[in-house]
């Protein structure tokens, strides 16, 4: 939500109850606001790339509307990553698509989507708790020196348990409602600590690694993992890199620690991407 100067002004002004009932009330306006421009967007999209017989747009367009309802990832998130996906097949580069964080299985379906519509059977991995969100850490706390820069959310509003998506409800859209192979798509279950250091192995090369853990711990725990198998040319997707001071934190350690000479690019919703050299 935008507006992060007010928010913070308000949160010390306010009792902890009412600033939750204003935040969660001007946070569902607007959420509204912008499903609302986003159908407008989506509607006319598909009407004007029709009538220009612009095949491959039109068929990003639809790929999007299919998906766009079991996902938190605004449109611009969406479009950078059908994007890249597609960069991937269109290059032929090598290796999975991968996603830590599934949630409700929007984006990894739109993955999924654009691998199949290229015919490249490429295996996907989907890595998640699909218990919500994990504890927070003092790593993702509030930093008031952030207030005016990229990371400035705060960690307590949004708490464990949020971002949840069953195994079931994502392999039903997968499956079920999209119709998409059982044979190139992995759902592992459990927390990233628990299932990364087992199955960095069994991913193979990776072409796009794309990370919405939310929280410090959980960026940088699938960083270290899985950072290693993305060939050169692939890409990295950070979700929550202007969102969440943790994973900021996490993302900009990891590249320093690892002095790799890259420049994050945005998504213009609070995600980065990179490509790896």
């Amino acid at each position: 939500m935008p507006l992060t100067g007010a928010q913070s002004i308000l949160k010390k002004l306010l009792p902890g109850k009412i600033f939750r009932f204003v935040y969660n009330l001007a946070s569902g306006c607007y959420v509204l606001w912008v499903k609302t421009l986003d159908e407008l967007y989506y509607f006319f999209a598909h009407i004007y790339y029709l009538l220009a017989n612009d095949r491959e747009r039109l068929a990003k367009i639809k790929r999007i509307k299919k998906i766009r309802k079991y996902s938190m990832v605004g449109r611009t998130g969406l479009f950078r990553t059908h994007d890249i996906a597609a960069a991937m097949e269109k290059e032929k580069v090598d290796g999975c698509f991968v996603e830590c964080g599934v949630a409700r299985g929007g984006c990894s379906a739109l993955m999924a989507l654009v691998a199949a519509d290229h015919d490249s059977n490429r295996k996907l991995w989907l890595f998640d708790s699909f218990e919500g969100l994990s504890e927070p850490t003092a790593e993702d706390e509030y930093q008031e020196s952030l207030r005016y820069k990229p990371g400035n959310r705060s960690s307590d509003l949004v708490a464990p348990g949020y971002c949840l998506g069953t195994y079931e409800e994502v392999e039903s859209l997968l499956f079920s409602n999209l119709g998409l192979s059982r044979d190139n798509i992995a759902l592992v279950k459990g927390w990233f600590q628990d299932t990364l250091p087992e199955f960095r192995r069994k991913t193979g090369p990776i072409a796009v690694l794309r990370i919405d853990g939310d929280w410090y711990e959980s960026t940088r725990c699938c960083l270290e993992n899985l950072y290693d198998n993305v060939v050169s040319g692939g890409s990295v997707i950070i979700d929550d890199y202007e969102s969440y001071v943790g994973a900021k934190k996490a993302t900009d350690e990891f590249i320093e620690s690892r002095s790799i000479k890259t420049e994050l690019s945005f998504d213009g919703r609070g995600g980065c991407y990179f490509t790896k050299p």
